[in-house]
This record gives structure tokens, sequence and C-alpha cells, in this order.
């Protein structure tokens, strides 16, 4: 005759314990793993080159581009955007959105008009002359269906729409939000909407 093994209580609880921490932390891993992909899915972590945003962003810093920012909607007027530039789609440029579909963009030497409104900008770059640095005058131009016109807060040294044209919506990456390098100098990233205010569609 076979004798049967009897297994002590205390083995059997010791058993399960183990298999139920097991199934615990393939889970954990599982979820970890889920969330990691979820997150580098919806955000970028964008360095910045450059002074064309100052003073509001300044080379060396960092901001969080929420990428899902536009799934539901689209870019408005005063956001800040990282997008590929018609000029070099393999870069990454960041601007402020200044004009939407259906807007008429028109540059003078000395100001920008959105609509027949001249903006009044507090965030360009006080040390420019003018909203309009460079100069370059642009006619009234009407933007059509999923195209953004951009520019730099930097406007006397910012490679913006005044030189490559409206950015193709399909172009861009998503919203700045938040800077976030170096930590001294977090803070969340303004759209200054109340400049459009009266610019109207």
């Amino acid at each position: 005759m076979q004798s049967t093994q009897i297994v002590p209580p205390n083995t059997k609880q010791a058993s399960h314990r183990q298999a139920a921490l097991l199934r615990e932390i393939v889970e954990t891993l599982l979820l970890t793993a889920l969330v990691y992909l979820a997150v580098r899915g919806s955000i970028q972590y964008t360095p910045i080159h450059g002074p064309s945003m100052q003073p509001g962003l300044l080379s060396d810093q960092a901001v969080i581009v929420n990428q899902l920012a536009y799934m539901f909607g689209s870019p408005q007027r005063g956001d800040v955007i990282v997008f590929h530039p018609p000029i070099s789609p393999s870069e990454e440029y960041i601007k402020r959105v200044i004009a939407v579909p259906g807007d008429t963009i028109a540059l003078t030497d000395t100001a920008v008009f959105v609509n027949q409104v001249q903006l009044k900008e507090p965030y360009v770059n006080p040390a420019d002359t003018g909203p309009n640095e460079n100069g370059q005058v642009i006619p009234p131009t009407k933007l059509g269906p999923g195209e953004y016109w951009v520019m730099g807060d930097n406007r006397g040294d910012s490679i913006d729409s005044r030189s490559f044209g409206v950015v193709p919506r399909q172009n861009i990456v998503g919203k700045a939000e938040f800077v976030i390098w170096p930590p001294t100098a977090i803070h969340r990233v303004p759209t200054y909407s109340e400049v459009f205010v009266g610019v109207g569609k």
C-alpha cells in the first residue's frame, strides 16, 4: 500500500500566501507598465533651446507638453504649443498661437492685427521696439482650415510664421502646460487668453 503524505496546515497556508503574493506582484507590475505607457503617450518632456520665447520661457528650461490637450478640441489663441515647423519637420519648435483657422492675420512694421483688431501683447519681450520687432509686413491673410499662425514672444529673435508661414494642424505635438525645469522656475505656462477677447470668431 502507498502511504498518503499529510501536508501540515501551516505549510498549506504558507503556500497560499506565496501564491497570493506572487499574483499581487505580477498585477502591480502590469499596472505600473500600463500607467507608464499611458503617461508616456500623453505627456512629453521638452527642453527649450534658444531665446525665442523670452522673457516668459528661457533657454535651458524645460516644459511638460500635454499631447492629449487637443484630442477633443483645437489650439486656441494664446496657447503655447510645441510643433514640427514646415521648414524642418524633424525638429520641434515652441511658439505662441496668435491666429486660428478662419482668422485674418495682418502685420504692419510695428503691430499685429487679428480680424482687424490690434493686439496688445503683454507677453512680448519688453526689450523689443514693438510687437513686430523684425518689421515683416504681412498683408491681411485669412487662415484656412487646420492652419495656425504662431509667433515667438521674443519677436526680435524668433523664427516663426513670419518666416515659414502657417503651421498645419497635423504638425502640432501638443500644448506646453508647465515649466518643469529647473525646480526653482516651476510654473504654469500662461495663455494670456484675455488678450484675444474681442477678436471674434
